[in-house]
Parts: structure tokens; sequence; C-alpha cells
């Protein structure tokens, strides 16, 4: 948050957890009886790698226009990145696998929209199916799926060989289209039943949470599909903006009622055994059974472990300004690094008092895009809507702890069918 002088910001007063602008209004703690079961997780580097930055989604508030170019203008109407130069974007990749050898390393095609720059995608990926080492990578890709079965007529090869989907929906048909305009529901709905003839792999339902949209709206949309074997998991966040909040404490009274009825729902299917794969709802409650501390900020954008590669720059993390590079290519191909800086980037959590927070053990500061690139309102404004998340699932904990014990379901089996996912989301809300 830099320079920018701390305002006053209006509080949001909940009937259990009391002033939510208060640092310990929710404290972490584990249930009456804390499990001792532990879990692994895997350890694999993400490298980001933006496409293009061509779009045609139209999504209200879409944070690549508002954040990291600084206005409020459509994505379509800004200049935005150059598209991936395949040789040179994959020597990039392969330059920064270097710095983790032995590492799995998740390649995600980030965008923009990629399938409206498939031959380039395309080109980054058979060159690291075709390098030496073609066995250290996996693939993602982050789309708004309206594109997929077009695609397959000439790359089906590539599609085959995603690791996971990432796919944009924002509720049901009527929310989604209107949030979303430039693309439509029922076409995502008929690419993923295409998708679902021919891949088995992971199909993640992502939602982003403005304060016009309903979440249980996308909630419901997503367990239509996922009963239908359409996608098999689900995030949401809150949409990053410059602008604070309309009505917060609207909002947040909305919020907690949707996440409520969510649980009550992923509780009762518990209770039967039945794990419902809401990603970042199980990393929440593996944290909240063992008294696990995430120990740095949600994406790891301090540690040098994730990297984001946009127009020949390595970033660390692509929605920052253009103006945070911190690597490129040099004239004898050699990767310069810049990496001594990256601390500065989370300088923001003292300022915030993260370290004296109830759910800094979870939130780790969070996420720094909307912090360093946003504003110091609405950033303390999420603070808030954080602690009503932590709070309102470890109400539960003590019974999702019973069911998961009940059917034998171990904290990494949790871990294995869905939380793992977390990592190549924002990780929380």
């Amino acid at each position: 948050m830099g320079k920018r002088r701390s305002m006053a910001v209006r509080k949001v007063i909940h009937p259990r957890f009391g002033d939510l602008s208060c640092p310990q209004a929710v404290q972490m703690a584990p249930g009456k009886s804390p499990s001792r079961d532990r879990y692994d997780e895997d350890g694999r580097l993400l490298i980001h790698l933006t496409v293009t930055g061509r779009c045609y989604a139209q999504c209200q508030g879409c944070i690549n226009s508002a954040i990291t170019f600084g206005c409020d203008d459509a994505r379509d109407t800004v200049i935005t990145f150059e598209e991936t130069e395949p040789e040179r974007d994959t020597l990039l990749v392969r330059r920064l696998a270097e710095f983790h050898p032995g590492s799995i390393i998740t390649v995600c095609f980030y965008g923009g929209e990629p399938f409206l720059a498939t031959d380039k995608m395309v080109g980054v990926w058979q060159r690291l199916r075709e390098s030496s080492e073609a066995e250290r990578f996996q693939f993602l890709v982050y789309t708004n799926g309206e594109k997929i079965e077009e695609t397959y007529n000439i790359y089906s090869s590539f599609l085959k060989d995603i690791w996971a989907y990432s796919v944009s929906i924002d509720g049901d048909e009527e929310q989604h289209d209107r949030i979303r305009k430039g693309t439509r529901l029922k076409n995502i709905i008929r690419n993923l039943r295409f998708l679902s003839s021919f891949y088995e792999g992971n199909v993640l339902f992502w939602s982003t949470i403005r304060e016009e949209q309903s979440l249980l709206k996308c909630f419901e949309e997503f367990m239509r599909l996922y009963r239908q074997g359409l996608v098999n998991h689900f995030f949401w966040h809150w949409a990053e903006a410059q602008g604070p909040f309309v009505d917060l404490e609207i909002f947040a009274a909305r919020y907690g009622d949707d996440l409520e009825a969510i649980l009550d729902v992923y509780l009762s299917e518990l209770i039967e055994g039945r794990l419902i794969p809401i990603t970042h709802i199980n990393e929440l409650i593996l944290y909240l059974l063992t008294g696990k501390e995430r120990g740095h900020t949600a994406c790891g954008v301090e540690l040098a472990e994730n990297y984001d590669i946009v127009s020949g720059k390595v970033y660390p993390c692509a929605d920052l300004p253009v103006d945070s590079s911190i690597g490129q290519l040099d004239r004898g191909r050699r990767l310069e690094l810049n990496e001594f800086a990256l601390q500065s980037l989370v300088a923001y959590r003292s300022e915030l008092g993260c370290m004296d927070c109830g759910v800094y053990p979870y939130c780790g500061g969070r996420c720094p895009v909307q912090a360093l690139a946003g504003s110091a309102e609405r950033t303390r404004q999420i603070c808030q809507l954080m602690r009503l998340h932590v709070g309102i699932v470890q109400e539960r904990i003590t019974h999702i702890q019973e069911a998961l014990e009940k059917h034998d379901i171990s904290l990494q089996n949790v871990y294995d069918r869905s939380a793992f996912l977390a990592k190549y989301t924002d990780v929380v809300p």
C-alpha cells in the first residue's frame, strides 16, 4: 500500500463475530478434538504464460483493464500485451526451470483468452513436449470455455494433453451473460459437454464474485454441471478493483448468507460420505484441522517459486502493473533475473496489521494485486470479508471433522481430491 494514507473504512458488524474491522474478530483455532492426521502438499512450480492480451468476454470489472492498466475501459479498448513468441517464451520457461532442478512444472496458459492465439499456445506446448525434459511439464489453460470444440478439429492432441482446464463461469445463465456479456453460458456448457466426450481430467468452475452477483447462483450452477459430470472442481474469489464496495454491509450480509447456505449443502453431503470439491473451502478445512500456517501470501509472490511471463519479460505476477518486471533474456539468450525486491511486494502487510490478524495463518496477506494496485479502502474491506469467510467455515469445523472421520476420509484424501488445486487459483477468495 506504499505511501498511501490509511483511511477510515466503514465497519461491518456481524451478529456473531462483532466488528469485522477488528483484527481479532475471528481467531483461527483447532476444533475441540484436533485432528492429528497430516497431509503432504505437492511442490510443483507454477509458470504462467500470457498467450495473448486479446479477449472478447467484456467482463465487468476486467482485472487486466482495471488493475494492470489502471483504467476502467473494456479490455478490447486498451493497449494490451504482445502475444507470446513460442520460441522465445519456451526458452524463458526452460531457463526458469533451471532454477528449480527436478521440480514438476505446471505451465499455465493465461490471457486474455488463450484460445484466440491457439497456434502460439500450441507452439510452446510442442517445443516443451519435444524438449529433453518433457516429463517435467504439465499444462493448465485459463479460458472462457467457448472455443474448445472448434479447436479440437485442429489441435486434438494438445487438448487431450492438458492437465487442467480453468473455466470462467459467473452464475446461472442470466447472471453469467449479464456479467460476462461477450460470452454465453449455453455456449460454454455445449463446449464442456464436448470436452467430456474425450477428456477425464480436471475441469475447474471458476467464479469471480462482484458486488452485483449472487455467490449462491454460482454454486447452484456448479452443482448442476457437477452432477452432469461436466466440471469437477469449484472455486470463487472476490473481484479485485480500484474502487471500494459501494455498500459493503449489504454485500457482506448477502455473502455470509450465501456461504452459510453453501456450507449447509456441503455438510449434508459430507455426512453421507460425499466430499463436494470446493477447492479453497477444502483447503481452509485442512488449515483449521491441523493448525497449519501458510507463512506467506496466498499466491507466494515473494517466494520466487512462481513466475509469470508477459511480452518476453518475467513478472512475479502478471496481474501487477506493467512496470513490475523482474527479468528477461539478455542478448546472449541468458536469463537475467532480479528477485532481490520481491519482499517489497508484501510490505503492505505491516500497514494492514496482518501479523496481528486472527485469520492471518490462512490468509497470509491474501493477494498483493489488490493491496498494491487497488485502493487502500477496498483492501481493508476485503480484510473484513476474509474474517467473515473464515469465521463461518470455522463454526462448522467440528461437524465437518466428525463426518470426515465417520467415513474414513483422510486429510490427504481431502487434499488429493480437491484442495490440491488451490495453488492454481487465487488460493483464498
